[in-house]
């Protein structure tokens, strides 16, 4: 089968959830359909992720952002209250000729669309359409005006409703539609959505016998993401002075791309390492004795959490950012909603060798059971392309 995939930025390993989430199921269709990718990207900066999806067989198509164009997009949808600006950032004239090139030429029996925001430059819906949503942006922006004021919770808001409307229109067009997690799912309400968990790469996030000595705390994930930016700025307005209080010789790593101004000021505290870009994620999570997901905001399927899972390392995080995780609280993982919780939470495990190593196998365990990325995979193939093929 001929599937045409549209993104708005390069699958690959490593990278943001979307580009994870969309590299592991094109390099797992590709082994059975024809692939033609279309996405926004440059040939001097995705070199390597071009060569890597090439040698599964995937042919690629880099459309160059034009912010000049985006920034025009941005103030004509002033005036269109029917589209999100998260869409309208990536319209454009030459990704949308070349997805009707696409059409024409290649020929393909169905459209694979990574989330809601490459949609707008999808002309035609006669193609069966099915979508990676990964979470849900509605609920993500609901959660996110909740926690703004003034000027900035009515901007919010009003992004909110936009985003809500189009994305249950576009779950009502597309065949199927996947989101991570069931509480996604409920949120777009449409009965063509269906929860499909995250998977992880299991070959590069693996427990390794490491120094644990050093009581270290760490938080992954890409800095300039406003829901790590609130988790990371709530854990050191509310719990850090007491954790340093209690355990003076503590550490905090903060792991992760592009970490924003707010963020950075963080390094004025000599106890606290914001590292930005890594070589492995991995290595620095196993150097920990604790990862720590104080998640206040935000939608999906934490991937932070279930690396530090695959890695062995124990876990505590907020029901919310434990979400449609089926991990075992008190048994997989640590919950913790309250700073006093999450402080509590984090000096038991620190003090505590055989508490963390049972939670952080048992959290392993549940991570070997329920997301590993091929049977995952299967599932969506199974639910998708494979109909169309009987």
């Amino acid at each position: 089968m001929k599937i045409l995939a549209i993104c708005i930025r390069i699958p690959e390993d490593g990278k943001k959830g979307d580009q994870v989430l969309s590299f592991h199921r094109l390099r797992y269709l590709a082994a059975s359909h024809t692939i033609h990718l279309i996405c926004y990207g440059s040939p001097e900066n995705d070199s390597i992720a071009v060569a890597k999806l090439q040698s599964f067989g995937i042919s690629v198509q880099l459309i160059k952002f034009n912010k000049i164009t985006a920034g025009f997009n941005l103030l004509k949808c002033l005036f269109n209250y029917k589209l999100p600006f998260q869409c309208a950032l990536f319209q454009s004239s030459i990704y949308r000729n070349a997805v009707l090139e696409s059409i024409s030429v290649f020929k393909p029996n169905a459209v694979y669309a990574v989330m809601i925001r490459p949609l707008i430059n999808l002309p035609v819906y006669s193609l069966p359409l099915f979508i990676d949503m990964v979470d849900s942006m509605g609920l993500n922006f609901s959660r996110r005006a909740a926690m703004e004021h003034g000027v900035r919770h009515f901007a919010f808001k009003s992004e909110f409703r936009r985003v809500n409307a189009y994305e249950v229109s576009a779950a009502q067009r597309a065949w199927l539609s996947f989101v991570v997690s069931a509480v996604d799912k409920k949120f777009i309400e449409c009965e063509k959505v269906r929860a499909l968990p995250l998977g992880i790469n299991n070959k590069y996030f693996n427990k390794q016998p490491v120094d644990d000595s050093s009581p270290v705390i760490v938080f992954t994930g890409n800095m300039n993401y406003k829901p790590n930016e609130d988790a990371v700025l709530w854990f050191y307005h509310h719990c850090w002075s007491e954790l340093k209080l209690a355990v003076p010789e503590i550490r905090w790593v903060i792991a992760g791309n592009n970490p924003t101004a707010n963020v950075q000021a963080l390094r004025s505290d000599q106890t606290i390492t914001v590292t930005g870009r890594v070589p492995s994620v991995a290595a620095v999570i196993n150097a920990a004795r604790v990862s720590i997901a104080p998640m206040q905001s935000g939608s999906g399927m934490q991937f932070k959490i279930l690396e530090a899972m695959a890695c062995g390392v124990p876990v505590v995080t907020t029901s919310l950012g434990l979400g449609d995780i089926g991990a075992k609280p008190g048994q997989d993982i640590l919950l913790a909603d309250s700073a006093e919780e999450f402080v509590q939470a984090v000096l038991t495990l620190l003090g505590s060798s055989e508490l963390r190593r049972g939670i952080g196998d048992a959290g392993l365990h549940y991570v070997n059971l329920h997301h590993t990325w091929d049977a995952l995979n299967a599932e969506f193939e199974h639910a998708t392309f494979s109909t169309l093929i009987q």
